[in-house]
């Protein structure tokens, strides 16, 4: 089913799938089931990887990846005959909509604290990450809950523009925080003059390039006109992308431990305790010749009288 205006995206939040249309419901099915998986893999990921369960980048990991089973399950309650009031499963939706996309940025802003020492546009991206929550998760749901109450009212015209501005944005968003931690990840491997930066970088480069790929897809999907795909595929996507933050950081974690892995906050070592992993020692010679040139994060500064060290999660 195609949205080319405002009353089919109203046509598309109340119609009843189940009713007639046998692909549209597999589909649907399919990509529930997929998100389902995925956030539940990923919660159990998530208290299996972190040592100590703390920090804004752990809370923002759970948050996320819990938030894709209402949000989804919002809208196959709304799309198949289920007998569930509409505005239980907006309710649903938008529970599982905020956190989701607000706590996917909210990763990527704290993973970017391992890699970025300014502060100053550390506190822009959180800045930026903030206003947008406001300024397009407010209207959305505003819009949202008046087109589901009157359909053929001005909210259907509203929300039809407002949903297509809100994905923009937050892809947009999302594109920001990953090129700014690509950007300092290749400053960082250049001032190691051992190992294999390049090849960390490329596959680093490649994370993210699948990633923005995602987002893309998305948003091509909302412009071409299935809103209904749409919102079935986003959480798919989104546990995609949470997966390969992992991968992300099983990267970081590699760079750090040959450079200033003893450094790292302790919302990063949390994370450094993968079965498989075994914390090398690293040459001293090469880390007091990186730290020649590289100060860590603000964040990642030791006491002078304590050995605990503080990070903007904890």
């Amino acid at each position: 089913m195609t949205v080319d205006s405002a009353s089919d995206v109203a046509d598309a939040l109340v119609r009843k799938y189940a009713e007639g249309d046998t692909v549209l419901t597999n589909v649907f099915a399919a990509f529930a089931a997929i998100a389902w998986y995925n956030a539940i893999e990923l919660i159990v990921l998530c208290f299996a990887s972190f040592k100590r369960r703390r920090g804004c980048y752990f809370w923002s990991l759970l948050i996320s990846s819990a938030a894709i089973i209402p949000h989804c399950l919002g809208y196959v309650l709304l799309f198949f005959p289920t007998g569930v009031s509409s505005y239980a499963c907006v309710t649903l939706i938008i529970c599982g909509w905020i956190p989701m996309i607000t706590g996917q940025s909210m990763v990527l802003w704290s993973r970017l604290h391992l890699v970025l020492q300014n502060t100053k546009v550390l506190w822009g991206v959180l800045g930026m990450i903030i206003i947008n929550a406001i300024c397009l998760q407010i209207p959305t749901t505003v819009l949202l809950y008046g087109t589901v109450a009157e359909p053929t009212s001005a909210f259907a015209t509203g929300y039809n523009v407002m949903e297509r501005i809100q994905l923009v944005g937050f892809c947009v968003q999302e594109l920001i925080i990953s090129g700014l931690y690509v950007w300092e990840t290749g400053k960082l491997l250049r001032l190691r003059p051992q190992g294999r930066p390049h090849g960390i970088l490329l596959q680093l480069l490649a994370i993210n390039i699948v990633i923005l790929v995602l987002d893309v897809a998305v948003v091509a999907i909302e412009y071409i006109g299935y809103y209904a795909v749409q919102v079935m595929f986003k959480p798919v996507t989104y546990g995609i992308k949470l997966k390969l933050e992992y991968a992300i950081l099983g990267k970081l974690v590699a760079i750090a431990r040959g450079s200033y892995a003893d450094e790292l906050p302790s919302s990063s070592q949390d994370i450094i305790s993968f079965p498989s992993s075994q914390i090398s020692p690293s040459n001293t010679d090469s880390r007091r010749n990186f730290h020649q040139h590289y100060s860590a994060p603000w964040f990642m500064q030791r006491s002078h009288h304590s050995t605990t060290y503080t990070s903007s999660g904890n």
